[in-house]
């Protein structure tokens, strides 16, 4: 019987930190650039500041190409589109 007491009493505390209240949640955003990598580049800005603007902390190793496409039109400035996922760690 004490070690189903104990047992509770640790799943009480448990559930009471902060830790149980944190939330990941993913982020998606898109960019463009005039190369694959300052497209790259400006996705990975965009999706960790969205996230330290819910302050948030991005996990930079979770970041993933959704989508990515070259313009053929050679008029176009930044002709390198990219669409981006990173998680982030938000505080409960």
């Amino acid at each position: 019987m004490k070690n189903l007491n104990a047992v509770i009493l640790a799943g009480c505390l448990f559930g009471l930190s902060n830790s149980a209240f944190a939330d990941t949640v993913n982020l998606t955003n898109s960019a463009d650039g005039a190369t694959r990598d300052a497209g790259l580049a400006a996705v990975k800005k965009k999706l960790q500041d969205a996230c330290a603007e819910r302050k948030g902390t991005a996990i930079t190793d979770s970041f993933e190409v959704v989508f990515e496409k070259t313009s053929a039109n050679p008029d176009v400035p930044k002709p390198y589109y990219v669409d981006g996922r990173m998680q982030c760690d938000l505080p409960g």
